[in-house]
C-alpha cells in the first residue's frame, strides 16, 4: 500500500517537516491574534451588543466543527498540497471580508465560513506533517509540531491587541492578511508525493470519522470541554477573586504546554504512550480543582501551568493515539477526528459554563463542574480507554 510519507529515514528535521510546521504557525498566529480585538470590532463598527457579537463569533467554531469529518475525507481523497494550499488561500481571503462587509448578516457569513475553511486546511496541515515523519519518530514529531500552535497561542493575542491599542484594527487585519501570505508562499513550496490514483473505495462511515478511536474521541471531548470556559470565561473569575493580570494565566498554560511537549514525544516513542495520557488525565483534574478552589493569585496561577502541562501529555498523546489506530490513507480522517472532538468539547464547554454562570451568578462552579467532567474522563481512560487502545492500534 503506497504513503503519503515524504521521507524513508529516520530524519525528523526534514524540510518538508519545518515548513509545513512554519506554516501551520503562521495560520494560528493570523487567527489567535484576531481574537482579543474581534468583539470590539464587531460592537463599534456595526453598533451592537456583547450577546450578538458573542454569536457571530461562535460560528468560526460551528463552521470548523461542521467540516471537520468532510475535511478528513478530503485530505484522504484528495492531493493534500493542492487541497491544502486553496483552504489556506480561502482562509486568507476571509481577513478581507471582515473589513468590507457592512451589513452583520453578511458578516456571520464570513465567520462561518472562516471557520470551514480554517478547519480543512488544518486537517490538511497535520495530516502533510505527520506524512512527513518517520513512524518511530511519530510522537516526538507530533509533539514538535503542536509547538507551532502553543507559541502562536501565546503570542497572538498579546500582538493583536498591542497593534489595536497603538495603531487601530485596520493594522491588524492587515498584518494576519500579511502572514498568511507568508504562509501560503511556504505551503506553495512543499514537496508532498503525488497520490496513486486509486480505484474508488465505497463510501462507509470510517471515511467521514474514523470509527476504531471512538473512546479517545470521547475522552478528548471531556477535555474540550473543560477548557471551553478557559477561553472564554477566565478573566472574569479573576474579577471575582480579586486577581489582576490575567495575561499571565495563558502565558502560563503555554509555558507548560510547550515544556511538556518538547519532553512528550520521545517518551512515548519509547513506548510510555499509554502511561503518559494517563498521568496527563490526572494532573488535568487537580488543575480544576486546584482553579476551582482559588482564592488567591498562587493557586490561580499555579492551576494555569499545571493545565498547560497535563495538556502538553495529553494532546500529542490523544493525537498519536488517533493516528495509530488509523491506516495509512485514514491519516486525514484520523486527525479531523481528533480535532473533532475538541471542537465539540471547546463549543459544549463555553455554552454550558455561561449557562451555569448566568445561573449561580459567579463562576467558581462553572470550573468546579468542569473538575468532575474530568474525573469521569480520568476513570473512563483508566478503565477503558487505554486498553481498547492497546488492543486495536496497528502502529506504534
Amino acid at each position: 500500500m503506497a504513503t503519503q510519507d515524504t521521507t524513508s529515514d529516520n530524519r525528523l528535521w526534514t524540510r518538508t517537516f519545518v515548513t509545513v510546521a512554519a506554516a501551520n504557525f503562521l495560520l494560528f498566529f493570523s487567527f489567535y491574534q484576531l481574537l482579543p480585538i474581534l468583539p470590539l470590532y464587531i460592537i463599534d463598527k456595526f453598533q451592537t451588543d456583547n450577546a450578538t457579537a458573542g454569536i457571530i463569533i461562535s460560528l468560526y467554531t460551528i463552521g470548523a466543527l461542521a467540516c471537520r469529518p468532510f475535511a478528513g475525507f478530503l485530505v484522504d481523497t484528495l492531493s493534500r498540497k493542492p487541497l491544502y494550499f486553496w483552504t489556506f488561500f480561502a482562509f486568507t481571503v476571509c481577513f478581507v471580508g471582515y473589513k468590507v462587509v457592512g451589513l452583520l448578516p453578511i458578516l456571520a457569513v464570513v465567520r462561518f465560513a472562516h471557520g470551514l475553511f480554517f478547519g480543512i486546511s488544518s486537517t490538511a496541515s497535520n495530516t502533510v506533517a505527520i506524512d512527513a515523519l518517520p513512524a518511530s519518530r511519530r510522537g516526538e514529531g507530533i509533539g514538535y509540531f503542536g509547538i507551532s500552535v502553543n507559541l502562536a497561542f501565546a503570542t497572538g493575542p498579546m500582538t493583536g491587541m498591542f497593534l489595536y491599542e497603538a495603531l487601530g484594527d485596520s493594522i491588524v487585519f492587515a498584518t494576519s492578511i500579511a502572514l498568511c501570505v507568508i504562509g501560503l508562499v511556504l505551503v506553495k513550496t512543499l514537496k508532498v508525493r503525488p497520490r496513486e490514483k486509486k480505484q474508488c473505495a465505497p463510501l462507509s462511515l470510517d471515511r467521514f470519522f474514523l470509527t476504531r478511536a471512538v473512546p479517545q474521541f470521547a475522552n478528548f471531548i471531556f477535555v474540550g470541554f473543560a477548557y471551553g470556559p478557559v477561553t472564554n470565561y477566565i478573566a472574569l473569575y479573576a474579577k471575582e477573586l480579586g486577581i489582576s493580570g490575567t495575561g499571565w494565566f495563558y502565558a502560563l498554560i503555554a509555558a507548560g504546554l510547550i515544556m511538556n511537549r518538547i519532553m512528550t514525544g520521545r517518551l512515548i516513542d519509547r513506548g510510555y504512550l499509554v502511561h503518559l495520557v494517563g498521568t496527563g488525565m490526572t494532573l488535568n483534574v487537580v488543575a480544576y480543582f486546584i482553579l476551582a478552589f482559588s482564592h488567591g493569585p498562587l493557586t490561580f496561577f499555579l492551576a494555569a501551568f499545571l493545565i498547560g502541562t497535563s495538556l502538553g501529555l495529553i494532546f500529542p498523546g490523544y493525537q498519536t493515539m488517533c493516528v495509530n489506530l488509523a491506516r495509512h490513507n485514514q491519516r486525514g480522517t484520523a486527525n479531523s477526528t481528533y480535532l473533532s472532538g475538541w471542537d465539540i468539547g471547546i463549543g459544549t464547554g463555553i455554552l454550558t459554563g455561561g449557562a451555569m454562570a448566568n445561573y449561580f451568578g459567579m463562576h467558581q462552579q462553572v470550573f468546579f463542574a468542569c473538575a468532575i467532567a474530568l474525573v469521569l474522563a480520568d476513570i473512563m481512560y483508566l478503565t477503558y480507554t487505554a486498553k481498547h487502545y492497546l488492543r486495536n492500534k496497528l502502529e506504534g
